[in-house]
This record gives C-alpha cells, structure tokens and sequence, in this order.
C-alpha cells in the first residue's frame, strides 16, 4: 500500500501523455458531455487505477508459508497431509 503525505498530496504534478488522436478525441467528448474537463478524468482514472491495482489480491491457493521454503516434491499443495505433522506436530487431538 502506498503512503502518501497531506503535502504531496495536495500538489498536482504536470504529466506529459502520448495518446492516439482519435482517443484523446473520444475522451474530449466525454469530457464535454460530463460538463467535466479531460484532466479531471485523467487524474479520476488514474485514482481508480491505483484503487483497483496497489492492493494485493492473493487468493489461499496462491498463499504460501514463508517458513515452509517451498511445496516438498510430490506435495500437492500446502493443506495436504505432507505438512499436518510439520505445522501441527506429533500431538494427537
């Protein structure tokens, strides 16, 4: 996650973009018809974007244990009886 401080945030940045013609267009005329300007809905997309992609989304198959160095050869996967007794122990319940 990013961590951004109220005085940085507060300034805006100039941004040089190269876009296709007939996109910037395009984008103007949503501009226009939003009552809005184009930098506005730069500086909206670009917010969303971070929104959408700073987070990281792991599901629990791509989770893996820091300590455990790998899946041992042969191990389906993290959850399988190959590791109950490293993560558990030899206690029985």
């Amino acid at each position: 996650m990013y961590v951004i401080t109220m005085a940085v945030h507060l300034r805006k940045k100039p941004v040089t973009v190269y876009l296709q013609e007939l996109k910037y267009l395009m984008f103007q005329q949503m501009a226009v018809a939003q009552n809005r300007k184009a930098a506005e809905l730069v500086r909206e997309a670009m917010d969303e974007y971070i929104q959408n992609h700073s987070k990281p989304k792991k599901t629990l198959e791509e989770w893996q244990p820091v300590s455990l160095g790998g899946i041992k050869p042969g191990a389906q996967d993290w959850l399988s009886k190959d590791y109950q007794d490293e993560m558990l122990g030899s206690a029985s319940w």
